[in-house]
């Protein structure tokens, strides 16, 4: 865990047995193309193509199905890696986002940049052999440190887009290359990009983000709804008007809701038929998360936190119009 405090990540080589993860690559195919298809059909499009990606140009960006054997896998949940994630928050925490990253062909760099100036810690694992040559993350090491004394803390860095690139120019990157079976853990501030995809393939990472949690509630139920009415409205808008600037907007609330809630589950619920076989680690990382299992959704409601929900979905409404 030193090397994680340290360099900003942790290779895990050969952590998840091979097998496995070229099952769960069948079920994210599936997944994958049924959301290629919903995106075709929204633009009117007979098909799907590389440029009609949704996150940056010739990428993708997707949250999983909960009724699904990615989530019947529990693969963000493992034993060991859990333990190494109590150690590092050194606190509660939550798995907030349950998704995947996509680089397809003729992908091109992404700028350099931070996940979120703020603490949290991604598990990527590939689903196929991720190399310099099919765009693995390009990170640069150590680069999630900003004390002076060169000590690791979870406190927000607050760089600016100028701080990210001349911090960077300071710094040698290297390519997170990693092969089937392997997983990487990595602060979400250490600076990265995408790089491109020279390959005929789509090369998909699995990604679970946890976040430290200080507060054990969320919004009501009703704000909450709203917001998911209005996250749909937002993506239906920008993609009926192929507006970049609409999309990146949509997209950026999505991540304050589903951050507010401290789930991406609250617009998927878990379904009985998948929680009754959670582990206990599964279960407390899912804790937020809405259930068809009415007895595991305890969460306490705060009026406050249904107040700031709203305020930021009437911030939205004004961009989009509504």
């Amino acid at each position: 865990m030193a090397d994680f405090l340290k360099q900003g990540y942790l290779h895990l080589s050969q952590y998840f047995d091979k097998e496995l993860i070229l099952e769960l690559k069948k079920d994210f195919d599936q997944q994958f193309a049924a959301k290629r298809a919903r995106f075709a059909a929204a633009l009117g499009l007979k098909k799907t193509h590389h440029y009609s990606a949704n996150h940056d140009k010739n990428r993708w960006n997707m949250l999983l199905e909960s009724d699904s054997e990615l989530m019947k896998s529990q693969f963000f949940a493992d034993k060991r890696i859990f333990e190494q994630l109590q150690v590092i928050f050194a606190g509660n925490f939550a798995l907030i986002f349950i998704s995947s990253d996509i680089a397809a062909p003729n992908s091109s760099f992404q700028s350099i940049h931070q996940d979120g100036n703020d603490f949290a810690v991604a598990l990527n694992v590939p689903l196929v052999n991720a190399t310099a040559e099919n765009g693995a993350t390009q990170i640069w090491p150590n680069t999630h440190i900003f004390m002076p004394d060169g000590r690791f803390s979870s406190a927000s860095n607050e760089f600016s887009d100028e701080d990210i690139y001349e911090i960077a120019a300071r710094t040698v990157p290297s390519y997170m290359e990693l092969l089937i079976g392997d997983a990487t853990l990595r602060d979400l501030r250490l600076i990265h990009r995408g790089t491109p995809n020279h390959s005929k393939e789509f090369r998909p990472y699995l990604s679970a983000v946890f976040f430290p949690v200080t507060e054990e509630y969320t919004p009501e139920l009703d704000a909450i709804a709203h917001a998911g009415r209005l996250f749909k409205k937002m993506k239906q808008k920008a993609l009926a008007t192929v507006s970049q600037e609409l999309q990146d907007h949509a997209n950026a609330f999505g991540r304050i809701f589903m951050l507010l809630s401290k789930s991406d589950r609250v617009l998927r619920p878990i379904p009985k038929s998948i929680s009754d076989n959670f582990s206990p680690e599964a279960l407390y990382l899912c804790r937020f998360a809405h259930f068809e299992d009415k007895k595991l959704n305890k969460m306490e409601r705060s009026a406050e936190a249904s107040a700031e929900l709203l305020s930021i979905c009437e911030n939205y409404e004004r961009i989009f119009g509504f």
